[in-house]
């Protein structure tokens, strides 16, 4: 199995940042569920962290 890289998601007012492990952003997404779905087509494990 090859090492998989650790995804996190940030969710702002406006739109759901997901960084990498290096706290680099990877995507933004105008939903939580549109990021989800593409962490998933990475087949990563996902962190979900939220500012209000």
């Amino acid at each position: 199995m090859p090492d998989r890289k650790k995804l996190s998601l940030v969710t702002f007012s406006s739109e759901t940042v997901v960084f990498d492990e290096k706290g680099n952003r990877v995507v933004a997404c105008p939903t939580e569920q549109e990021a989800v779905e593409y962490i998933r087509g990475q087949e990563m494990p996902v962190d979900r962290q939220g500012s209000e």
